[in-house]
């Protein structure tokens, strides 16, 4: 019976022990669980699909602005020319005097422009322009007599180049910093295309409807369409809705508050006070004083040289393509060395190229004249619209880029003017040209002579950033 006790007694304890041991062990496995729910790392969350920066919108809108704006420019109304001149007996520089009408009602409402975009942005500008357009475009279509070519060519070609081409690359500059060479690149192909498109379709239309009126109503057409874009997506700057220029994020300081922007803002005051406000702005002046010249006579040029009109508009059409091409290779280029470098040196490639114009008897020729001074064009075109930014700042870029504007439209009027007189003087180019291809280069050194101003350290300049950066102006 003692036995029976003792072997129960021990049964006893190793039941116990048992239990024991379960719960030690239960105990660690718990332990264990909780340090590894404590020491694990949170499984990432996935990230969010990020939204399409609301910039490039404004890209194409501008895109479209700039596209549009070829209604008025200088190569179309060169396909009208010779046949304005034999239906009304009108002279080429009767013809060309409302090119510089035009230009110089468009250096008057510049300055005003670059107000109103630095205000309220570009949208309502491209839209009224485009309506103003399409509206004189129409009206063109009737014309009977010489006055109502000035008058009217004179105020679409006003708001074209004076409101709506300069709208649309304002915007731009606005959206992006450190992409701006090349967003502007992609721009600049807008008029490309449509200085590569408008005179074939001008010409086709004449041919098919057998009168010029019809090219007129196609051009009303087009500068009504291309308002659609901005309208729906155009936007003043990045801060009023609440983004960085280029889709940044907020930049911090060590203090994790957001950081002074980086940007060297001007005012237009500070501005007129550097070197470089004066010679970037005459460069731009004498470039526009000449490629406006070139872009309405080349074609009366290449037919007075034998081509036949179709022939000439298909070198307009390369010559276009062309600048399409320099226009992005450009914007890359000024992204390593500098939009004051890229422009210089396309400055001297156009001042070669005007030496090729002068020998283009043949298509082969032309076609070498449209290849090499197209693509030059296309870098210069496309880097001056957005230069005063790359200097300045965003802070006052309309208003700094609309007060050269009246010098800059002068000459814009005046050289297809000049070169009209002359032609109907002595029944040549070759003078003309050759003035052209050294005032190119004369602009090329001004850009050399810009050197990039160092910002501004004046209480009104540190404001205007400031401003700027907080989105205070809300569109």
């Amino acid at each position: 019976m003692g036995l029976a006790r003792a072997l129960s007694a021990r049964s006893d304890v190793a039941a116990r022990l048992v239990t024991l041991r379960t719960r030690i062990v239960t105990s660690a496995s718990i332990t264990r669980g909780i340090e590894g729910l404590l020491n694990a790392t949170p499984t990432a969350p996935r990230p969010a699909r990020r939204r399409l920066y609301y910039g490039w919108r404004v890209v194409v809108a501008a895109f479209f602005a700039t596209f549009g704006s070829v209604v008025f420019f200088n190569p179309v109304l060169g396909v009208f020319s010779q046949l304005l001149e034999d239906d009304f007996g009108w002279t080429r520089s009767e013809v060309s005097a409302a090119i510089s009408i035009g230009g110089l009602v468009a250096g008057v409402i510049a300055p005003v422009t670059g107000i109103l975009v630095d205000r309220w942005g570009g949208r309502w500008v491209v839209v009224l322009s485009g309506v103003i357009m399409a509206a004189c475009a129409l009206t063109l279509s009737q014309m009977q007599a010489l006055w109502h070519l000035l008058l009217f060519y004179s105020i679409g070609r006003a708001v074209s180049v004076g409101a709506m081409s300069p709208a649309g690359f304002v915007a731009t500059a606005n959206w992006f910093v450190r992409r701006r060479a090349a967003v502007a690149g992609i721009v600049a192909v807008g008029p490309r295309i449509g200085m590569a498109l408008f005179p074939l379709v001008v010409a086709v239309a004449i041919e098919v409807f057998g009168g010029w009126r019809a090219g007129w109503v196609a051009l009303a057409a087009i500068a009504l369409a291309i308002t659609a874009p901005s309208l729906l997506f155009m936007r003043r700057r990045p801060e009023d809705m609440g983004l960085r220029p280029d889709g940044d994020p907020e930049p911090m300081d060590l203090d994790g508050l957001p950081s002074a922007p980086l940007e060297r803002d001007f005012t237009l005051r500070e501005a007129m006070r550097t070197r470089a406000y004066w010679l970037v702005g005459f460069a731009v002046a004498l470039t526009m004083f000449c490629g406006g010249a070139i872009n309405f006579h080349q074609i009366p040029h290449l037919v007075d040289q034998g081509l036949p009109r179709t022939q000439a508009a298909l070198v307009i059409t390369v010559f276009s393509g062309m600048g399409a091409v320099g226009a992005i290779v450009g914007g890359m280029v000024a992204q390593r060395v500098t939009m004051r470098w890229a422009m210089a040196g396309a400055l001297v490639g156009m001042a070669g190229a005007i030496l090729l114009l002068m020998n283009s008897a043949s298509l082969p020729a032309a076609m070498t004249y449209a290849v090499v001074y197209g693509s030059f064009f296309g870098v210069q075109v496309s880097l001056m619209h957005v230069v005063y930014a790359d200097y300045f700042g965003r802070a006052a870029l309309g208003r700094i880029q609309g007060s050269f504007g009246p010098v800059q439209m002068l000459t814009n009027a005046a050289g297809p003017f000049l070169a009209g007189v002359w032609y109907d003087r002595v029944g040549s180019y070759d003078a003309p040209f050759v003035t052209f291809a050294v005032i190119f280069l004369v602009a090329a050194l001004g850009m050399v002579l810009s050197p990039y101003p160092p910002a501004p350290k004046t209480p009104e300049g540190i404001e205007a950033g400031k401003a700027l950066a907080a989105g205070e102006a809300r569109a």
